[in-house]
């Protein structure tokens, strides 16, 4: 296993759903895509294609599961704000 390209996927998708958001649920998900961009980008910095897959069964998969948890703690996040203005109130 291979820290470094562990890391580099995490700090990637992390990245990616702060600048380009998420989709809504339902909505087409573009891991996918996002999977063949890190691995792009993984290579540009020296890390090759082959220590990304032995990290990652499935890159789609993982990016997928980082999307809808970045979806959840949103959620979270605006249900706390709802509980706080109806403290105020």
């Amino acid at each position: 296993m291979s820290a470094r390209a562990l890391e580099f996927v995490e700090t990637w998708v992390t990245e990616k759903i702060a600048q380009e958001g998420y989709p809504l649920e339902g909505e087409n998900s573009p891991a996918k895509e996002w999977a063949a961009e890190c691995i792009q980008a993984a290579q540009e910095e020296g890390i090759p294609a082959s220590e990304i897959e032995e990290n990652f069964d499935d890159l789609a998969e993982f990016i997928d599961g980082e999307i809808e948890e970045a979806r959840e703690r949103d959620e979270e996040e605006h249900d706390d704000d709802d509980e706080d203005e109806d403290e105020d109130e």
